[in-house]
Parts: C-alpha cells; structure tokens; sequence
C-alpha cells in the first residue's frame, strides 16, 4: 500500500513536519515508450504524463517525446502547485486535521506493538528522539505518510528532482499558465476521511513492509520504459494479496480519478494545448484515467 501514498500533498505534510487498463499491446511491446499518453478531441490535444513525485537526478534527462509534449503546451497543469502559498495552507489544514485534540496522542489510539513500531523507526531517522515527539501529536495517516516519505528519502529520492517540481519550474521561468487538479484541502480530507481501521492498516503497513531499493528501482525502470504493465502490477498487487486494502484504494485512487476525468475533459473543450501531470498509479487500470476517458469515446494512445 506504501507506493500509492506518494502525492504532493504527502510530500509538503513532511517538509511542514520535519521543518517549519492501460497494458501495451502485443504489437507494441518492441516499440520504446515513455509514460505519457496524447488525448485527442476535435479541437485540442490534453498531454497526461503519469509522474513520480520523489526522484534521483538520474531520471534525468526527461525523453525528447516528453519534453516535446511540455513544449507545444499553453498550459501545466498538476495535482497540487507546491508554492508558498499552499505550504502557509498545509500546516494550516494539517493542524486542523491531522493532529490530536489536547490531552490525545497517537500512543493512545494504537496498539502497544505497533506503537513500538513506530518508535523504532523513527528513532532510525532522527535518535534524538524529537521525530517521535512530534508524531506522536499526529493521527496514524499522517504517520504513515511520514514514514513512507522518509523511507524514500533515506534511499536518495527527493522533491526536488520529482516530476512535479522540474516541470514548475520550467512552467514558472517559461511563462506558462498553472492549473491545479485538485486542492490541498481536498487531498488532505481524502485521508483525514479514512475510517480508524484504515488509517491504522496503512500505518502498520508503512512500519511493517518498509519500501526496498529493489522495489523502487523496478519502479522507476517501469516508469522510464513506459512500461505500464510493470508499473500496474508493482502498484496494484497489494489489492490481490490484501483484499482489505480495496477500500484505501477506492479513497486514494479511483474516486479521485473520476473528479480528474471531469477537469480533463474540460481542458478537451478548450482550444489550447495542455500538459497535465498526475501520480502515474491515477493513469493505469480498469478505473485509470486513460481506460476512463476512452469509455468517454476520446483517443488516447501512448507516446
């Protein structure tokens, strides 16, 4: 469950807290992709690139047919624009939603074990102890979170080299337009909204299945390769192993997808061309949002 909590939102809620079916075809598989995909309308074209939102400056340089797509738009278009602006609004809503009342702490709403859990790990990151002073204020999905970022990060992943942050700021300094799918409000009540037993599932599951580096680089090899039946099955195994995992997953992933599709096809409308980057697990499955707006009767093929 740990790879599909990687979002903008995930990654300012550690920077506040630490600081302040889309599969190839047969005839396809010979031919070099990347992770984009190209819808069409009649009157425009909407670039999707499915993105990671921690990387190493390995991944780089982007794939020409990216940086080609990036360059015939108007208009970016990301889940969340990590400005100033939006980290002042995450610790606001965070320490309205993700923290404790007064006299509650998160050792009082878990178990023992999995209390000592957490404590192990991140007395691993920080051995003054002040990591775990600070989570201790926070409830288990904000804990999960952290841990899981802090795993990436402990392996050489950052923000600064994630999809997300190169494209703003080639946005930002080439004058394009910047829209946002969502609102850090919005992804914040996402998981503030999950049900106790959730929340404390995928703390367990952040504490108990740490992200390994043969993992991550499977997953990036899939993501550079356009490799999208690597990608789904790295992403989405946890729901056949786990069933119990499904309601997370219809939370996190495909509600969210259904109120992406509705902004995409607006862009479709327009006249102007627009890149569009989302976390590459909204792109791919039977609820993906390539497999959605071809139900809608768009073409969508993979560059």
């Amino acid at each position: 469950m740990v790879k599909l909590i990687r979002n903008a939102t995930a990654v300012l809620i550690l920077l506040l807290i630490l600081g302040t079916s889309c599969s190839t075809s047969p005839e396809e598989e010979d031919l070099q992709k990347s992770f984009l995909w190209e819808a069409k309308s009649d009157g425009t074209t909407v670039y999707i690139l499915g993105s990671v939102h921690l990387a190493k400056a390995e991944l780089y340089p982007l794939d020409d047919t990216i940086e080609d797509a990036y360059a015939q738009s108007q208009i970016l278009v990301v889940e969340i624009n990590m400005n100033d602006e939006n980290l002042v609004k995450t610790e606001k809503f965070l320490l309205e939603k993700g923290v404790y009342p007064a006299g509650e702490k998160l050792q009082n709403n878990i178990t023992d074990e999995l209390y000592s859990s957490v404590s192990e790990k991140a007395m691993e990151f920080d051995s003054s102890g002040l990591l775990l002073v600070s989570l201790n204020m926070f409830e288990p999905w904000v804990v999960a979170v952290v841990i899981t970022d802090m795993e990436y990060m402990e392996l050489g992943y950052e923000v600064e080299y994630g999809i997300e942050t190169y494209f703003l700021d080639k946005a930002e300094n080439d004058g394009k337009d910047i829209l946002e799918l969502e609102t850090v409000e919005l992804q914040l009540d996402i998981f503030d909204g999950l049900s106790p037993e959730l929340q404390i599932m995928m703390l367990e599951d952040a504490v108990e299945n740490p992200v390994t580096e043969e993992e991550l680089e499977l997953m990036y090899d899939a993501w550079s390769n356009g490799d999208t039946t690597q990608m789904e099955q790295l992403l989405f195994e946890d729901i056949d192993e786990n069933p119990e995992y499904r309601p997370f997953y219809d939370k996190i992933i495909d509600e969210r997808n259904l109120q992406m599709v509705e902004k995409i096809e607006d862009y479709l409308e327009d006249d102007d061309v627009y890149f569009v980057i989302v976390g590459a697990a909204h792109l791919l499955g039977e609820n993906g949002i390539v497999n959605l707006l071809i139900e809608r009767g768009y073409s969508v093929s993979q560059r």
